[in-house]
Order: structure tokens, then C-alpha cells, then sequence
């Protein structure tokens, strides 16, 4: 059972407010504490996926404290004595009891998706390695290297981030996955078509040329690859597995792509180039629609409708998308 304890800075005044705001949820315990004549603390023990509803909560009715109220969550690695587990037959009605998905918070989601995104050098050059790695791996067709490539690919963050930015119609998260995205593809790209004018690859191994023509089940991949990311990331399970399985959809068509246009392929750069559209869009519209299915919303009424039209708009036209891809797969135009 994850555990979280939700701290509550907020005027002295307002304790019993809040107190009483939550008074009704689901909780393990909670304790108080007077800091100052002016300042209280609220601690209160929950379990993770209770976690949402106890801050929205909070908020609701502490909405005019201002500054003075700050709400921090922090996982629980242990406590003593052990929290009992609260049977589902005692639970009371809400929207976290009543989900069949068990997850995080909105915040902490947000939080650990925020930090996958932002642009860093190490992530920058742990894709440019990846993608070096992966060329290596391609042309002498050792699926094990492949593999090794995929483990240290920071690709995971930057999708994941679209997906939850159009989920909750946030356009700042949703300019810095795309940015990040951009950049550590685009980086990956510049360095293999270099390594390619370069270094003599062998164009012709099984491996390579698999990677220029598109099938359903590579559309297959991408979206049980999205849908893993979102589901981890969203659930509080490790992440790290689900990135290799999200880099494996992405980078080898990134790499094919960037050797065979460094070696005058064209032709069969362009397929690369699609299948590794393909998988991104795959990705992200099995992100949105998983992140829509376990129950994440923005925290208000106006943003929760501006962001369902958003996401609406996006699933559709990337279903559109996909529908006609599929169709000339199928039909092998």
C-alpha cells in the first residue's frame, strides 16, 4: 500500500476549517500542531490514491488564504506503527474509492512529468550515445546491443509530458515536452547523419532494412508503449523498464533514418522517417486516452471542459491519422 503525508501549512485560524474539510475522506490519521500564534501545521497520513481528493479538498476551502498556504506531499517510506489498509466495505463514497485504478495524485504526476522534461546536458548526451550505440547494434545486427542502446535513452519524459499537457489542456508543460522532444531527437538525428558521412555502416543488414517499412504491429508497439508509460508514471510503478520499451518504438527508426539520408538512401530514409512518425503519434494518442481512463483531470471545472475539448480534438485527429497510415499498410500502397 503507498502511503503519503500530506502537510498543511495555513493561518491559525483556518485550521479547523480544514480540519473539517477533509474530516469526511478516507485518511489513516491526522495530528495538528500550533507553530506560532499565526501559523498552524495539518499532518495528515492517506493513502496515495486518496492523496488527490484530500488537497483538492484543501484548496477548495482554503482558497483565500493566499500565500500563507502551502500543501506539500511526501511518499512514506515506512511508518510505525505499520498503517492498516482501510477495507473496501468502509470506505466512503468518493471519487478516489470509487476508481478501479489505484494512482497518484494530479500533483505528484505532474511534478515527477515536469522533471522529465525539463532540458538538461547529461540527457542530451545520454541520447546522442543512445543513438550511436544504436547504430552500432543495427548494422551489425546484435539485437543485444540494440537492447543496451535502448536502456540509456531518455525518451520516455518528453512523450509522456505531451500526453498529460493535451490531457490537461496544459499549453506551458505541453511547449516544454515538445521542446525536449525536439531537442534530443533532433540531436540524435544530427549526430548519426555525422557518425554516418563518417564511419562506412553496413545499409544492407536485416536490421536496418526491417526498420524502413511500417507494419500494424509496429503501430501495435507504439501504443502498448504509450499506454505502459502512462500507466507507470500515473500508478507510481518504476518508469525506467516502460522507457526502454518507449525508446525501443523511437530510436531505431530515428537512426535508420539519420544513416541511410547520411549515405544518400533517401527513399528508404523517408520510411524510417514515417515509421518513427508513426510510433510518436501511437505513443502519445495511447498516453492521452490512458491518462483520460485512470481519471486524470485538471483541478477545476473550467479547465477540466477547456481540456477535454483539447483532448477530444487531439485524440480524433490522431485517430485520423493512424486510421489512414493503416489502411495504406493494409492495403500495401
Amino acid at each position: 500500500m503507498a502511503v503519503r503525508l500530506i502537510e498543511v501549512f495555513l493561518p491559525a485560524d483556518r485550521l479547523e476549517l480544514a480540519r473539517s474539510s477533509v474530516s469526511s475522506l478516507d485518511t489513516i490519521s491526522i495530528w495538528w500542531e500550533k507553530l506560532s500564534v499565526e501559523q498552524a501545521q495539518l499532518h495528515i497520513l492517506a493513502e496515495a490514491e486518496q492523496s488527490e481528493e484530500i488537497t483538492d479538498k484543501l484548496r477548495s476551502a482554503l482558497a483565500d488564504s493566499g500565500e500563507d498556504l502551502r500543501i506539500v506531499s511526501l511518499p512514506v517510506a515506512s511508518s510505525i506503527p505499520a498503517p492498516e489498509e482501510i477495507p473496501d466495505e468502509k470506505k466512503v463514497s468518493s471519487s478516489a474509492s470509487r476508481r478501479k485504478i489505484h494512482r497518484v495524485s494530479r500533483e505528484e504526476l505532474y511534478s515527477d512529468v515536469n522533471e522529465m522534461t525539463k532540458t538538461s546536458w547529461p540527457n542530451i548526451i545520454m541520447t546522442m550515445l543512445s543513438a550511436i550505440v544504436c547504430a552500432i547494434g543495427l548494422a551489425r545486427n546484435n539485437i543485444a546491443v540494440i537492447i543496451g542502446a535502448m536502456v540509456i535513452a531518455p525518451l520516455l519524459g518528453p512523450n509522456v509530458g505531451l500526453s498529460l499537457a493535451v490531457t490537461i489542456g496544459d499549453l506551458g508543460l505541453g511547449i516544454r515536452a515538445l521542446r525536449e522532444n525536439t531537442i534530443r531527437i533532433g540531436a540524435a538525428f544530427a549526430f548519426v547523419v555525422i557518425a554516418g558521412m563518417v564511419f562506412n555502416f553496413d545499409s544492407s543488414s536485416s536490421e536496418i532494412v526491417s526498420r524502413t517499412f511500417i507494419g500494424t504491429s509496429d503501430i501495435v508497439i507504439a501504443l502498448a508503449a504509450g499506454a505502459a508509460g502512462a500507466l507507470a508514471l500515473s500508478t507510481g510503478a518504476p518508469a525506467t523498464l516502460i522507457g526502454v520499451m518507449v525508446a525501443a518504438a523511437l530510436m531505431p527508426p530515428l537512426v535508420v533514418a539519420g544513416l541511410l539520408g547520411a549515405m544518400g538512401d533517401i527513399n528508404g530514409a523517408f520510411h524510417a522517417g514515417q515509421l518513427l512518425a508513426v510510433n510518436l503519434i501511437s505513443i502519445n494518442l495511447a498516453g492521452v486516452i490512458t491518462f483520460l481512463a485512470v481519471g486524470i483531470r485538471p483541478d477545476s471545472e473550467d479547465d477540466a471542459g477547456r481540456a477535454r475539448k483539447t483532448a477530444a480534438i487531439a485524440v480524433v485527429v490522431w485517430l485520423l491519422i493512424l486510421s489512414v497510415l493503416t489502411y495504406l499498410i493494409v492495403t500495401g500502397d
